[in-house]
C-alpha cells in the first residue's frame, strides 16, 4: 500500500499579503479598491471562524478566470463580549482577537493569489486611497499563523 505523508510545505501557497491600516469600515475599503485597483471584491456568503464561538471576521473575495487570480480582503480583528463566571463588578468586556496576532496594528489585510499584478505599484495605489493610513507588504511565510490565511 502506498502511504503518503503531509508536511507543511504540502500546505504553502504562493501568494502576497499586505497589511492595510485604516479606520474606516470594512465594506468601505472594500468600495475604494474596487474603484481604485478596478477588482470586484464582494461579500463572502460566511464569514471566517475558526471555533464554534469563536472569533468572526470579515471577507471580501475578488476572483479572476482571465488572469488567474483571487483576491481577498480580510478583517485582522473581531471583538466579542466575553462573560466573566464570577460575580464581579464587570462581567462582560470587550475582547479583541486576531487573525494574524504578528500584525496586531493592521486593521485588514490582502491577500493575493496568483495573476500577474505589479505588487509595488499596487500598494502605491491603495497608499494613495484617502482613508488608508498606511500600507505594506508583509513576510507572510516567516508569520507563525500564517495557517489561519488558508480557508478555501
Amino acid at each position: 500500500m502506498l502511504v503518503h505523508k503531509l508536511n507543511s510545505n504540502d500546505f504553502e501557497s504562493n501568494y502576497v499579503l499586505i497589511a492595510i491600516h485604516c479606520n474606516n469600515e470594512l465594506f468601505k475599503l472594500a468600495f475604494e479598491l474596487n474603484r481604485r485597483l478596478k477588482i470586484q471584491l464582494k461579500k463572502l456568503n460566511s464569514d471566517l471562524a475558526f471555533e464554534d464561538k469563536g472569533p468572526v471576521f470579515e471577507a471580501f473575495k475578488h476572483e479572476s478566470e482571465l488572469y488567474n487570480t483571487k483576491v481577498h480582503l480580510l478583517s485582522n480583528v473581531s471583538t466579542g463580549q466575553s462573560l466573566n463566571e464570577k460575580n464581579l463588578l464587570f462581567n462582560n468586556y470587550s475582547v479583541s482577537r486576531f487573525l494574524i496576532p504578528e500584525l496586531k496594528k493592521a486593521k485588514y489585510l490582502l491577500k493575493i493569489e496568483g495573476g500577474g499584478f505589479n505588487i509595488s505599484n499596487l500598494i502605491e495605489k491603495v497608499n494613495k486611497i484617502p482613508i488608508v493610513v498606511s500600507a505594506y507588504m508583509t513576510e507572510a511565510n516567516k508569520l507563525k499563523s500564517k495557517y489561519n490565511l488558508i480557508f478555501e
